[in-house]
C-alpha cells in the first residue's frame, strides 16, 4: 500500500474545525525550550479565532498542573506493537485558564495530560544530566497512541478534523493514523511541524515490531535511514503537509548541511513543506505589565524604563553599571548549533572597547566552563549564570541594550523576538528564522529593526557588534531604533490564520 494514498475526505467546512495538537512540550506545563512556548501559543491562538483545539502531551513528574485540572473517569488505552497495550490516565485542563474569567476559560483550549507514572513520572522530559532516557522512543509512541486514544473520546465519539504534530516525539501520532488505525483515522489530514530537525527521532531496526510500525515502509524505504528507523522521516512521507516554523528554514532543510541527511528526502517532498514563521505570546511577553522587572515600561516611556532595568540586572549580577556602556545580553541554550563560541571570541573586544556582557544558559559543559572562565577573567565587566531561568532572561530581555543570537542553525528562535519586544535591538546570524524577523538597519533611511551578520562566523559577527557600537553612540538614532524594534508585530495572529488556511487547504 503506498503510504500517501488516504481515503476520501469530507467537503471543505465554514467553521475552523477540531484539531487535534499532538506536542512532548507545553509551556505553562512542562517545557525546555521553544517547542513548549510555540504549541501553547499556536494553541491559544487558533482557540481565540475559533478552532476547537485539544493539545495531548504526557504528565511528567515535573509538570506544573492546573488547578481547575480534573481526571477523566475511564483511562484510555494506547495501543502499540506485539499486541502490547497501556492503560493511561488522563488529567484535562484548559490552557492559560487560571484566574481568567468563566467566558475566557471556556474559549481556552483544552489540554489532555497523560498519566502513565512508570513512563513519565520523572524528573525530566527527556532524559536526565546528560544522558537520555533510553526508552524515548517508546515513551513518545506511547504519547502518540495515547493522542489519538484522546481524540476519539475528546469530541464526543467524532474524530478531529486535523492531526497536527510537533517534532519528531509525536511523529507516530501521524504514522498510527494514517496506517494503523483503519480507513476512518487514515482518512483525516495530518501536518507534521518541524521545529528542529537535528533531531529526528533515530530507532533501531529491532523496534519496528515494538512500535507498531508498518513492515513495508521499512522496505519501501520510507522511515528507513542510514540502517535506522527515522521516525520523523517517516512522517514526512505520510503527512499531507510538512510545515517548518520559518520560510528560510524550508528552504535552508532542503540542502546541506541544514537537512541533516534529509535534504534529499525534504526535497522529494517539497510539494508539500511550507514554512509559517512562529510569533510570541505578546500578552505574556510584555514589559508594561511583566511583574520580573525592576520597573514596567512601554514604548512611551521605554529610554526611562530601560535604564532603571539596566542598572538593577547590573547590580543583581555583579556588574559594573555605568550607563554610558552599553549592555550586550545573551540568553540561549548553550550548543555549537547556536554559535557561543563564536561570540565568546569576541567578547575580548567587547570588553576592550568599554561594553558589559551578560550571558545566561545551560548546556554543553565546555560552553558552560567557558562562559564562567569569560566572567572570572572579566569580573564586573562580564557575568554569567548557568542556569534556565526565565525571569532572569525576562530581566536580560529589559536591562540589556542588545541581545545576541549568533546561531549558525536557527529554525525560527524567539529570544530574537523576545528582545525586540522589550526593546533591547537584536544582533543575529542571516540564517532561519533570525533571517525572516530581524529587518537590518539600515540608518540613512532609518529603517530596520537590528543588526544582521553577513555570515554566521566570528569575523563577520565581530563586524555586526561593531556596528552595534557604533550605533549606541548615536543617542537619537537608538532610540528611533529601539521604538521600531518594540512596534513590530511579533504575535501569533497572522501565523495562526496562516495555520486555518492551511487547515483549510485540507479540507478542514
Amino acid at each position: 500500500m503506498d503510504p500517501r494514498a488516504v481515503s476520501e475526505r469530507p467537503p471543505k467546512q465554514s467553521r475552523p474545525g477540531r484539531i487535534l495538537m499532538v506536542s512532548s512540550e507545553v509551556e505553562s506545563l512542562a517545557r525546555t525550550g521553544g517547542l513548549g512556548d510555540v504549541v501553547e501559543a499556536l494553541s491559544r491562538s487558533l482557540a481565540s479565532l475559533g478552532a476547537d483545539v485539544v493539545v495531548v502531551t504526557p504528565k511528567y513528574g515535573v509538570t506544573r498542573v492546573p488547578v481547575d485540572a480534573h481526571w477523566w473517569t475511564r483511562p484510555v488505552v494506547a495501543r502499540l506493537g506485539l499486541g502490547h497495550a497501556r492503560e493511561i490516565g488522563v488529567l484535562e485542563a484548559r490552557l492559560g485558564g487560571r484566574g481568567a474569567p468563566a467566558f475566557a476559560r471556556n474559549l481556552a483550549p483544552r489540554v489532555c495530560m497523560l498519566a502513565d507514572s512508570q513512563l513519565f513520572d520523572r524528573g525530566g522530559l527527556y532524559g536526565e544530566g546528560d544522558r537520555a532516557f533510553g526508552d524515548n522512543p517508546f515513551r513518545f509512541a506511547t504519547l502518540s497512541s495515547g493522542a489519538l486514544a484522546v481524540a476519539e473520546r475528546a469530541w464526543g465519539g467524532a474524530l478531529p478534523d486535523v492531526i497536527h504534530a510537533h517534532d519528531w516525539h509525536a511523529a507516530l501520532s501521524v504514522i498510527y493514523a494514517r496506517r494503523e488505525r483503519g480507513p476512518i483515522w487514515a482518512g483525516v489530514p495530518s501536518i507534521i511541524t518541524i521545529h528542529n530537525l537535528a533531531f529526528q527521532g533515530q530507532v533501531p531496526e529491532g523496534e519496528i515490531d515494538y512500535l507498531a510500525l508498518p513492515r513495508d515502509g521499512w522496505d519501501a524505504g520510507w522511515f528507513r535511514h542510514e540502517g535506522s528507523v527515522n521516525l520523523l522521516k517517516g512522517a514526512i512521507e505520510v503527512a499531507d503537509r510538512v510545515t517548518t516554523v520559518s520560510e528560510t528554514y524550508a528552504r535552508e532543510i532542503q540542502r546541506w548541511p541544514h537537512g541533516y541527511g534529509l535534504d534529499a528526502h525534504l526535497r522529494w517532498h517539497a510539494r508539500k513543506l511550507v514554512g509559517i514563521v512562529n510569533g510570541i505570546d505578546v500578552d505574556a511577553f510584555d514589559p508594561s505589565t511583566d511583574g520580573a522587572l525592576a520597573r514596567r515600561y512601554s514604548a512611551v516611556d521605554a529610554i526611562d524604563g530601560k535604564r532603571a532595568c539596566k542598572a538593577a540586572l547590573c547590580a543583581e549580577l555583579g556588574l559594573d553599571g555605568d550607563p554610558r556602556a552599553p549592555l550586550f545580553g545573551v540568553v540561549s541554550r548553550l550548543q555549537q548549533l547556536k554559535g557561543i563560541d563564536l561570540l565568546l571570541a569576541d567578547v575580548p573586544v567587547l570588553v576592550d572597547r568599554g561594553a558589559r556582557v551578560v550571558l545566561v544558559g545551560t548546556g554543553d559543559r565546555e560552553l558552560e566552563w567557558a562562559l564562567a572562565a569569560a566572567a572570572r577573567r572579566w569580573p564586573g565587566r562580564v557575568a554569567a549564570r548557568i542556569a534556565f531561568d526565565p525571569g532572569l532572561a525576562r530581566r536580560v530581555f529589559a536591562g540589556a541594550d542588545f541581545l545576541v543570537v549568533p546561531s549558525r542553525d536557527e529554525p525560527c528562535g524567539l529570544t530574537q523576538m523576545y528582545a525586540m519586544r522589550y526593546g533591547a535591538v537584536p544582533i543575529v546570524t542571516p540564517v532561519g528564522g533570525l533571517r525572516d524577523t530581524v529587518e537590518a538597519v539600515d540608518v540613512a533611511h532609518g529603517t530596520g529593526t537590528g543588526v544582521v551578520a553577513a555570515r554566521a562566523d566570528a569575523a563577520s559577527l565581530l563586524l555586526a557588534l561593531e556596528e552595534a557600537l557604533a550605533l549606541w553612540r548615536d543617542a537619537i538614532g537608538m532610540a528611533s531604533l529601539i521604538a521600531r524594534a518594540m512596534a513590530r508585530d511579533s504575535s501569533w495572529a497572522k501565523s495562526a490564520r496562516q495555520y486555518l488556511d492551511l487547515y483549510r487547504e485540507l479540507g478542514v
